[in-house]
């Protein structure tokens, strides 16, 4: 643990005793979620070599970072959908100093270039964002941007077309149910709608997301829309203090022949969301390429959603240098 004495910040590694000053930093912190949370992070740590850290302000944790190395190159993260660092209200004098100290213990470490993949600023208690400016000054170089699309809380659906489905949907007789398993999901529906349709699997397995289900009751959810005793769709929902994300969306011939998805979307949009600031559908991007998948896209349109970029940076850790010039002009 090294003090740097101008800030009086101490960059220190994540063990097994800092645990909770990690949930302290997540409780507190405007843009943490359900996948910062170490019991997330660590359910396939078997596949990451993790270098998390933890910054204390003399002594008191104020922010998080997950990662995990590869080579000469740190993640943030390639195990979760976004992570980057998250940390408690801050200036914006404050926020370049985090990130300054970051880039310099990743540096005396070896490593040449940290891989940003930041929350959503969906995800956010607070609206502003620092970190592009930031990475604008550090030199990053965006290596990845997708667009993922969320709805606006309270939902107002406009669309015709879209209300008009929702509408014959609620009076064919569909049944939303709230499930303890997500088993008769992934099974019945999830697996065959990605291998129909796109060629591939889950990026969790049913055993996974059970055990993710299990450790996580508060804030991982099944819901699967049935007609009759027959699952015709379902989603897997996130719930974060912000959103409610789809982590998983699926429906078989029939589902879509029902518009069972268009009911199930209403109804987390309107009857659980609460007051959540967003439904967050995620991107819609191909599996490979990066393409838009366009009836995708259109369809969560319709519902209202609007697009926000997610962006990947990679930025040398040499430019904890750049930072520290730049806090010397920045106002406190």
């Amino acid at each position: 643990m090294i003090t740097h004495t101008d800030t009086g910040l101490q960059v220190v590694p994540y063990s097994p005793r800092f645990a909770s000053a990690w949930q302290e930093v997540l409780v507190a912190a405007p843009n943490a979620t359900l996948l910062h949370r170490r019991s997330y992070l660590e359910y396939h740590e078997e596949r990451f070599r993790d270098v998390s850290v933890l910054v204390f302000s003399r002594n008191h944790p104020l922010a998080v970072f997950p990662a995990h190395r590869e080579g000469n190159e740190v993640y943030s993260h390639r195990g979760l959908s976004y992570a980057g660092l998250v940390h408690r209200s801050c200036s914006f004098h404050q926020t370049m100093q985090l990130y300054r100290h970051l880039l310099q213990y990743y540096s005396e470490q070896g490593v040449s270039a940290l891989v940003l993949h930041p929350t959503p600023i969906v995800y956010a208690s607070e609206c502003a964002d620092p970190l592009p400016y930031l990475m604008y000054l550090a030199g990053a170089e965006t290596i990845d941007m997708k667009l993922t699309q969320a709805i606006a809380l309270p939902l107002v659906l406009a669309h015709k077309g879209r209300k008009a489905t929702v509408s014959r949907a609620g009076k064919s007789g569909l049944e939303i149910r709230l499930q303890e398993d997500v088993g008769e999901f992934w099974d019945a529906l999830l697996v065959p709608n990605l291998l129909l349709r796109y060629g591939r699997k889950p990026t969790h397995t049913r055993e996974e997301m059970r055990y993710l289900k299990s450790m996580h009751p508060d804030s991982i959810y099944q819901y699967t829309v049935f007609e009759a005793e027959t699952p015709v769709a379902g989603s897997t929902v996130y719930e974060t203090p912000t959103c409610l994300h789809t982590q998983y969306l699926a429906s078989n011939a029939r589902g879509r022949e029902l518009h069972a998805l268009d009911l199930l979307v209403y109804h987390l949009a309107t009857e659980v969301a609460g007051k959540k600031r967003y439904l967050d559908f995620g991107h819609s991007h191909q599996p490979k390429g990066g393409a838009i998948n366009r009836s995708l896209f259109r369809w969560k349109q319709s519902f209202g959603a609007e697009p926000f970029p997610q962006v990947q940076y990679r930025v040398p850790t040499a430019a904890w240098k750049q930072l520290a010039e730049a806090e010397r002009t920045t106002p406190r």
